[in-house]
């Protein structure tokens, strides 16, 4: 099932930073277990030149940068990574962040950035992404897209904004944001977030290996979905294996054996296929069970 000829999208947690603090993440979740290895480390552009290539990915057609835990534009060589990839570049951000010139540049390189922006203002916006200034999301969006960067509003459905969806999809167009996508999430931390039921599947079927994509850790750790990466972080942080993921993770080599600092990308997928998907939980509860975030998108 894996195989790095027909890997067409991977998925990079750039770094381990971020400045806000969202109260679903799991960098709030799980913080007591998890802080120690927050905001300490980036993949630098050499380990991307070293790891992401034609010669590793000969069908690759896109990277995108969004992980569990990071927030990719602090990375402080974003733009001179984004310059070396011979592919599309999608960003997920909170655009809460650098100033307009860096916006600017991002947009000049035609790169697509999904936008988390929960509200319609600063009052909306903060009772869910703590921190973010909306004036500043504003004033950045605006000089991403007028430099013709390609821009995508996400907006994460709870109680107390739901009511706001309308007006901004319509503030969305009216400030050439080129799709809207409401998100429905999964996650019961999501304070009070609103879910759609989702049928559960007769098997399980791997989101992750229908879309051709794998994901890339902070650590340089290659994983097949961002659903095993929580259990990953969590390992990482308490060294404790405690779910079917992990102690599989540990018996087929640990760190050092799924780590492309020390492996090849194909050497780390050739454990993959002794995972068995009906061996891990995981992907029992989120890809039968469909405990996934829904995504409603529209072009605009």
């Amino acid at each position: 099932m894996w195989n790095t000829s027909t890997v067409e999208w991977i998925d990079v947690e750039l770094t381990s930073f971020c400045n806000i603090d969202c109260p679903g993440c799991f960098r709030q979740i799980k913080r007591e277990k998890v802080d120690h290895i927050l905001n300490k480390d980036v993949i630098t552009l050499d380990q991307i030149k070293k790891w992401i290539t034609r010669e590793n990915f000969p069908n690759l057609k896109l990277v995108n940068f969004c992980g569990s835990i990071d927030e990719p534009t602090l990375h402080p060589q974003i733009i001179d990574i984004i310059d070396y990839l011979d592919c599309d570049v999608n960003i997920s951000s909170n655009g809460s962040t650098k100033t307009t010139d860096f916006w600017e540049e991002l947009g000049k390189r035609k790169i697509s950035v999904m936008f988390g922006i929960d509200g319609i203002d600063q009052e909306s916006l903060e009772k869910y992404r703590i921190g973010s200034k909306f004036k500043k999301v504003k004033a950045n969006w605006r000089a991403f897209i007028w430099a013709g960067g390609h821009a995508t509003w996400q907006f994460i459905a709870f109680d107390h904004n739901e009511h706001l969806i309308d007006i901004a999809r319509y503030m969305a167009k009216l400030e050439g944001f080129d799709n809207f996508r409401v998100i429905y999430s999964h996650r019961e931390e999501s304070q009070e977030s609103k879910t759609i039921q989702r049928p559960v599947e007769s098997e399980i079927v791997c989101k992750y290996a229908n879309q051709k994509r794998i994901f890339i850790s902070h650590t340089g750790v290659m994983l097949p979905c961002c659903f095993v990466n929580s259990e990953f972080l969590q390992l990482y942080a308490t060294d404790e294996y405690r779910t079917d993921f992990q102690k599989l993770f540990r018996d087929t080599g640990g760190m050092l054996e799924h780590n492309l600092k020390s492996a090849e990308p194909d050497e780390v997928m050739s454990h993959w296929d002794l995972y068995g998907t009906d061996k891990i939980s995981r992907c029992e509860s989120t890809c039968r069970q469909a405990k996934q975030d829904v995504f409603l998108e529209e072009a605009l």
